[in-house]
């Protein structure tokens, strides 16, 4: 855990991490009537430092600042503004970087980050970095324990605060999670008020399905189903791990593009064989 190094002992914790810091991602927004507002913080805290108990990394500090812009209208949200969100990110990988990680790996706790984590490491092309920055999103199950999740779940719908989070939060903080709060079987599913508008997308549409940010049924959740489930995003991470540290093919095809994008039209005319 990088909070709990001394100064003196980091360069040893980079060295046996193999240059693998994670980046524990996740925001603060409601979840739904029942779950507190660091649940997508905490479980992915929780998970990557589970992970790095297995596969030796250091563990960034919580990193909460997310994109969480569809709940701004409910109280205990931070939503940064756009202007700040990504040159942020970047700065605290640059960071990362220059404290002796050639790899971060970012692993992200709630699904609201995912497409602007994917136009993040994009971005990262705009100029040369010695480092090579990776993602994934904790909760995303492998196939046999998906499979193994859709015989357990219950609840036919979700998306936010549903069986699976609460299940999970029963499993690491049951202390927190307010199950009482949970009384309409309806309560967490879509209004559908933009059901005139098929397969269009809007900036309102999630609001328009789910203004309490509820979705799901909670109601089923246990902990013996969330304490399956967190282990499986824990071996589902430990692998990812492995294979971020056995890879040499990004940095050396980021090395590659780098050096082809500084001249590119140099290089198309030795191409053609132009003078």
């Amino acid at each position: 855990m990088w909070l709990e190094l001394t100064s003196d002992r980091f360069s040893q914790a980079v060295r046996a991490s193999d240059g693998l810091c994670l980046l524990p991602m996740g925001c603060l927004e409601k979840h739904g009537p029942h779950l507190p507002i660091g649940a997508d913080q905490m479980h992915v805290d929780a998970v990557a430092r589970a992970a790095a108990e297995t596969e030796p990394a250091v563990v960034f500090p919580s990193y909460y600042f997310g994109a969480i812009y569809t709940a701004r209208h409910c109280v205990g949200t931070v939503a940064l503004t756009r202007r700040l969100l990504l040159p942020l990110l970047e700065a605290i990988v640059e960071e990362i970087a220059r404290n002796g990680f050639r790899k971060v790996l970012i692993v992200n706790g709630h699904g609201g980050n995912t497409r602007m984590i994917h136009m993040f490491l994009r971005m990262l092309l705009e100029e040369p970095r010695d480092y090579v920055v990776y993602a994934t999103d904790s909760y995303v199950l492998q196939e046999a324990a998906q499979q193994r999740w859709h015989r357990m779940q219950a609840s036919q719908h979700g998306g936010h605060a549903d069986e699976m989070e609460t299940n999970v939060m029963l499993h690491l903080r049951p202390d927190l999670v307010c199950m009482g709060a949970l009384k309409a079987p309806l309560e967490g599913a879509p209004k559908r008020r933009l059901s005139r508008l098929p397969h269009l997308a809007t900036s309102i549409d999630w609001y328009a399905d789910h203004p309490t940010h509820y979705a799901g049924d909670a109601r089923a959740a246990t902990h013996e189903k969330g304490a399956f489930l967190f282990d499986a995003w824990v071996e589902k991470l430990v692998r990812q791990m492995q294979a971020v540290k056995a890879d040499r093919v990004s940095p050396a095809l980021q090395r590659e593009f780098y050096k082809q994008a500084g001249q590119p039209y140099a290089r198309t005319k030795r191409r053609k064989g132009s003078p």
